[in-house]
């Protein structure tokens, strides 16, 4: 046969070889991997292809490593592609892949060039395309297994030969700006954090071991998953970083030689990453990455300006999407960044005359916590731009080198520091800089460590880290900062975490070693300026990581020996410090050292009774600040307060952000003046000058609080079955029943909620071990569940809450210390409440009627009643003004009315001075009282206790008794007629009427009749901590239905009620009322609980009474 032209011979010898080969091997009785055997025929395959310069190298497959592919090709020295082998019979379209195949293609997905087969089939991929695009070539060698060469026709030798071609003939593509270098780099990175975080969950890995040494040093508080993520970074932007600073034959030795001049430790890490055990198990994305950035052509993507300001969002939208969407995870949105940046340049230009900005002679810029650099990269691109505009082009370079002396920013994880000296460093190369001679002034540091002592060096980078660490603590205790602006981190700590564990380091414990110092008085933390003014009660939330660094920089700015005293600050952070109750310290300090603070209220509360959507993906409303000060000597003993709400959906409010360029561009309101007022405006009108109802009813309280789910059910039943399950279960299965936490293990002993009888240890029970008698619960409002009160499986019972509980008293539940939301102020209970009973959120939101269980004593400042009764002319009982608060509260026009001064939390009673319209509300609030109590309290006379009024809702169907037909979901459906009326089904089950109003009814976002249904249909509802939780109701029984139509009874009289209190409201706040400077002040003594917090239970003797433990449901 004729030898086709463009077939070299030697290819052609080498098909036919490898067909024979093939032949012999596998009909061999010898057998081995079917992959195995295609490795030395298909490497000789591709080396006979071309004629020189081709080294193929099997890789090695690591168990638990994952896929990687079977063989690698280099010419001449430089990685080329890579095959993947497959069984005879597998093909190579990978479409056709399912299951194992399927995944590992995935993952292939992101090699830019890789040849599939399986001896029969050939086929070659280009970034999971299969190749060419227009029109795919599928090379098919029939039979080559079972007849060898004599399979074969020249023209199928050379379909071959073409494709192999090709695959030896690929190079990568240069990209032509920052955009396209991003998608290029993204899906080699993310195949790199596959690699790693595989080998990371490999316990005798090479990778695992470097993970757990280096943690502490580089990856601090972080997981596998991040650490995988935070190396795959680290290495390709170090690589990055290398190329670009003109580094020609790339590979991780050679990067970490041309960083080590000016990027020291990023070079050191480098090395440590790659280390050659460690490479080995990440060889191929690794080697990848260095072809990759090695063909990166650096004068093409010289360009200064806006590409490279977003070139790290543009990675990461292709790196993990999903992760991107996580606005607030990765990166701060550029409009942020920039509403912020604007402000403080219009700052230093008109009120310090620096009308250079951020480039500005004495102007350093600090971010304490820089991340990716975004807030560094736009102020030297603020102040660029306007340098250009002012003084031209050819100035640009000289003031890019003072930014670059001038520009600080410290970051404690490795991989987003490895980004900013990126970043910063193309971004101030570009503009003509000479880089500072000790480097590019972003540090690897923890902030909130101590600027006075040295920490303890790690051995294996003791010199890099040392030096930076050096630079970092002398920029902390001697640069004198003009500018702080940042994002701080947000992360809540406990309040009694030693110092070797919190965040907080020397900002919250101060140092431990005596060194004396001018700034603070020795050892005594910083964070206590915070601390010492706040409620002690609420200092716990002052233990997080945004006040921290608000404290740190106003000490670095303002108190530190040689501090500037004058400066601006600009941050975003969480709101809570706005109006919490515990920031009354902050608040303070922060009017002291500023002479004007600006808030930009961004809201974006997901979790409580107002939602509003947040520009990051995070559940916590954020606001940004501006602070100024003009010199050491200040304009104001306090600052002025101004305040703006930007509201709206994400997008909206990122438009609004975008559009500020200037103070001018908003409308500002005055904000309170007080040293310790929340940081909002004060509304029209007396609401201020009303009591607080804290200052009326001194004793709050916190409820129950479990941390665990299963010991409150809503049967007793249920109850009894879980007890017997958790008792029953194998000794090694205990704990994790119980679900163990630090203060309620299967070991404790513990006691009735009631009582000193001792419990023996979960640890102890024999199987037939009873539990304790369950009581009825306050869940959530208008839910009545039923409880285990015994404290070895309830963290935190509160005594003091259960030392005042008996069949005389009454709980009124609000939200006394967040914002509230529309329906009522407040809902009641004669149960124990939880600490979330009134809307699924909660704090120390529990007012009781009585300090005493006795009810002897009421929780009322001394002389309050008597100066009504002087005023009002009439008698007044502690229950009357209960129900008199009671009613106000509940008239849902009350949120409505006041929206905006209850942004401030604590609502205030405006109390009547008109006795008949005091009389009237004492009414609305005792039937109120009676019905929301489920009858037992307030009872009216005539009526029994424990009786529920019965309304218009009767049950049509019923709801099926037996397990197969228990309830799996409910619906209202609406009457034709537009009535607002409707049935309920719940599952086959009827009720009938039922109101829309009823139906929808809502207290501060959460639906009550909703809410209690869907606890109780089959799969019920919630989160769950035990696999207890799974023992659910298995029969409707009739108790539940007669409680479920109580449920409705007690929400068809509010609803008819509430037009009444809504016009009563009108009147009360129409007219005269009493302010609280006309009314006595509680004392510490009555705002002190009776009985400290611990783990003693009170006495009762009352305890087994009927009406305590059970409420009347046969009504």
């Amino acid at each position: 046969m004729a030898l086709i032209i463009g077939l070299p011979s030697i290819f052609r010898e080498a098909a036919h070889k490898f067909a024979d080969d093939l032949r012999a091997s596998f009909a061999s009785s010898v057998h081995a991997q079917p992959e195995d055997q295609l490795k030395p025929p298909v490497q000789a395959l591709i080396r006979a292809a071309k004629a020189s310069g081709v080294i193929t190298r099997t890789e090695a497959h690591v168990d638990g490593l994952g896929g990687r592919p079977d063989i690698g090709v280099e010419i001449d020295g430089a990685l080329c592609g890579h095959v993947e082998l497959k069984a005879p019979g597998h093909g190579a379209l990978t479409k056709k892949y399912k299951g194992r195949d399927k995944a590992q293609w995935n993952k292939f997905t992101a090699l830019p060039n890789i040849l599939y087969t399986d001896a029969y089939e050939w086929a070659l991929y280009r970034s999971g395309v299969q190749y060419p695009t227009e029109i795919p070539i599928v090379v098919r060698w029939d039979d080559v297994i079972e007849k060898g060469s004599s399979s074969l026709t020249d023209e199928l030798v050379r379909q071959l030969f073409v494709l192999i071609t090709e695959f030896l003939s690929w190079t990568p593509i240069t990209p032509t700006g920052p955009k396209a270098l991003a998608q290029m780099l993204a899906p080699l990175c993310r195949l790199l954090r596959e690699d790693v975080s595989l080998a990371v969950a490999d316990e005798t890995s090479a990778l695992k071991r470097l993970s757990s040494e280096m943690r502490d040093y580089l990856f601090p508080h972080s997981s596998d998953d991040d650490f995988s993520d935070i190396y795959a970074q680290t290495l390709t932007y170090a690589l990055l970083l290398a190329r670009l600073s003109g580094e020609d034959h790339l590979n991780a030795v050679s990067a970490a030689a041309r960083l080590d001049s000016g990027h020291g430790l990023l070079a050191e890490t480098l090395r440590i990453l790659t280390q050659a055990r460690a490479r080995a198990e990440i060889e191929v994305p690794v080697a990848l990455l260095e072809r990759v950035i090695g063909a990166v052509d650096p004068a093409q993507l010289s360009k200064r300006g806006d590409p490279w300001l977003y070139f790290y969002e543009d990675f990461l939208a292709a790196y993990d999407p999903k992760r991107r969407k996580e606005y607030g995870v990765y990166y701060t949105p550029q409009e942020v960044v920039s509403c912020q940046t604007n402000l403080v340049a219009e700052l230093l230009d008109k009120r310090f005359n620096k009308p250079l900005t951020f480039a500005d002679e004495g102007v350093v810029f600090l971010d304490s916590s820089a991340g990716t650099a975004a807030y560094p990269l736009a102020a030297i691109e603020f102040a660029l731009r306007r340098v250009e505009a002012e003084q031209g082009p050819g100035a640009i370079a000289e003031y890019a080198t003072r930014c670059a002396q001038n520009v600080y920013a410290f970051e404690i994880q490795v991989g987003p520091y490895a980004v900013s000296h990126l970043r910063l460093t193309k971004l101030l190369v570009d503009a003509g800089a000479t880089l500072p001679v000790d480097g590019l002034h972003v540090l690897l540091t923890d902030t909130l460590e101590s600027p006075h002592v040295e920490p303890p060096i790690p051995p294996l980078m003791a010199e890099r880290l040392t030096e930076e660490q050096r630079r970092a603590r002398q920029v902390k205790a001697t640069v004198p900062v003009f500018v702080s602006m940042g994002n701080p981190p947000y992360f809540r700590e406990h309040g009694n975490e030693d110092s070797a564990n919190t965040r907080g380091k020397w900002v919250r414990f101060g140092d431990s070693t005596d060194i004396t110092r001018h700034d603070v008085s020795p050892n005594r933390p910083i964070i206590s300026d915070f601390v010492d003014l706040a409620p002690s009660v609420h200092v716990k939330n002052l233990y997080n990581l945004y006040v921290y660094f608000w404290r740190w920089t106003l000490w670095k700015m303002f108190e530190q020996p040689g501090a500037p005293r004058k400066g601006i600050v600009s941050f975003i952070t969480a709101a809570s410090y706005l109006r919490g109750p515990g920031f009354t310290g902050m608040r303070q300090r922060m009017r002291e050292a500023f002479d004007d603070i600006w808030i930009i209220d961004l809201e974006g509360d997901n979790l409580g009774a107002r939602k509003t959507e947040n520009v990051f993906a995070i559940q916590t409303p954020v606001c940004i600040a501006v602070g100024i000060r003009h010199a050491e000597a200040k304009r104001h003993r306090l600052a002025l307060v101004h305040y703006v709400r930007i509201e709206g959906s994400r997008e909206e409010k990122l438009d609004k952000l975008k559009a500020i360029r200037s103070f001018d561009d908003v409308p500002w309101s005055d904000c309170f003046s007080g040293a310790q007022e929340p940081f909002l405006p004060q509304q029209a009108g007396n609401y201020f000058a009303w009591p607080l109802v804290t200052d009326l009813w001194p004793l709050q309280l916190s409820g129950v609080q479990w941390k665990r789910r299963w010991p409150i059910a809503e049967t007793d039943d249920v109850l009894t079955r879980r007890w017997q399950s958790l008792v029953k279960a194998p000794l090694n299965q205990k704990s994790k029943l119980l679900r163990e936490t630090e203060s309620r293990t299967i070991d404790r002993i513990g006691k009735l909620f009631i009582g000193d009888n001792e419990l023996p240890s979960i640890k102890t029970l024999d199987v037939g071990s009873h539990s304790v008698e369950s009581i009825r619960y306050g869940w959530r409002s208008f839910d009545r569940y039923w409880c285990l009160p015994d404290t070895r499986v309830c963290d935190r019972p509160r005594p003091d809450l259960i030392n005042l509980y008996s069949n005389k008293q009454v709980f009124m539940v609000s939200m006394l210390t967040k914002v509230l939301g529309l329906g009522p102020s407040a809902t009641s209970t004669c149960m124990l409440p939880d600490t979330d009973y009134f809307c699924g959120r909660g704090g120390k939101d529990v007012i009781p009627l009585w300090r005493d269980a006795e009810a002897t004593q009421a929780n009322l400042p001394l002389l309050l009643l008597e100066s009504l009764e002087i005023d009002l002319e009439m008698a007044v009982t502690a229950e009357d003004f209960f129900a008199y608060t009671y009613a106000v509260l509940s008239a849902p026009d009350y949120v409505i009315t006041f929206s905006e001064e209850l942004t401030i939390p604590g609502p205030r009673l405006p109390i009547s001075s008109e006795a008949i319209l005091f009389e009237q509300a004492v009414t609305l609030g005792r039937k109120l009282l009676w019905l929301h109590t489920f009858g037992e309290r307030f009872v009216p006379n005539g009526e029994r206790a424990g009786h529920v009024p019965n309304g218009k809702a009767k049950s049509i169907k019923p709801i099926p008794n037996t397990p197969t037909g228990y309830p799996e979901s409910f619906e209202w459906i609406e009457y034709p007629d537009g009535s607002g009326q409707g049935v309920l089904h719940i599952g086959t089950g009827q009720i009938e009427p039922v109101s829309k109003a009823v139906f929808e009814y809502s207290v501060s976002g959460y639906e009550v009749v909703k809410g209690w249904l869907g606890s109780r249909m089959k799969k019920g509802s919630g989160k769950k901590s035990s696999p207890l939780d799974d023992i659910r109701p298995t029969e409707w029984t009739a108790t539940l239905s007669q409680e479920l139509r109580q449920l409705l009874w007690v929400l068809e009289a509010t609803v008819e009620m509430q037009s009444v209190l809504n016009e009563l409201l009108k009147k009360i706040v129409s007219g005269p009322t009493f302010n609280a400077a006309d009314l006595p002040t509680p004392t510490d003594a009555e705002r002190a609980s009776p009985v400290a917090e611990n783990d003693d239970a009170p006495q009762h003797d009352w305890i087994n009474s009927e009406i305590a433990l059970s409420p009347d449901v046969s009504a």
